[in-house]
């Protein structure tokens, strides 16, 4: 083999150069995008670690929720039921208040995923202070009822006023072949 001119030695090293600055240039390159998918995927890591944390703080803070769900369960009646037990609530709350039933109508039960409901719109007339009662009794969280049209008007006589409201009340619906229970 014959020996290399000087200016092919120059051209060797300068050609033998550029590949090693290519291949490191290459190297750099696909070490950079490992580095910037590692960084993305311990990014989406985290996201799920602390969505995942999140909601075992929701399910720890919701536990004293579910835990009163649990010791007051729906009522469990069928449509005919529930709306006896609603009309009866109603009136006997309002005899007992001193108001009055200037009208009252029954509208047709609900259905939903959560629970089946039925609701009754009545007007009454009486003393505010028996209107504060009645309200309270009503919306008891373990009666599962609630008011959910509200009107109030002042009568003709100064301490009484006229109420027109709508009451709701919720309870689980009792399976087709399941008997109902005696209530």
């Amino acid at each position: 083999m014959r020996k290399l001119a000087p200016n092919e030695k120059t051209l060797f090293l300068v050609l033998c150069g550029a590949v090693f600055l290519a291949l490191n240039l290459l190297s750099l390159r696909v070490f950079l995008n490992i580095h910037r998918e590692l960084g993305s995927k311990i990014a989406g890591a985290r996201s799920k670690i602390a969505e995942a944390k999140n909601i075992i703080t929701l399910g720890e803070a919701l536990q004293p929720a579910k835990d009163w769900l649990t010791a007051h369960p729906l009522p469990l009646w069928n449509n005919d039921q529930a709306s006896a037990q609603l009309l009866k609530c109603e009136r006997s709350e309002a005899e007992k208040n001193g108001l009055k039933i200037l009208e009252e109508n029954l509208l047709p039960p609900r259905a939903s995923a959560i629970a089946d409901s039925v609701s009754v719109q009545m007007k009454l007339s009486g003393p505010f202070e028996g209107l504060v009662k009645l309200l309270f009794e009503l919306q008891s969280p373990t009666g599962w009822r609630a008011i959910n049209k509200f009107i109030i008007k002042s009568d003709t006589e100064p301490t009484k006023v006229v109420i027109d409201l709508e009451l709701k009340q919720f309870f689980r619906a009792i399976p087709v072949d399941t008997p109902p229970p005696s209530s």
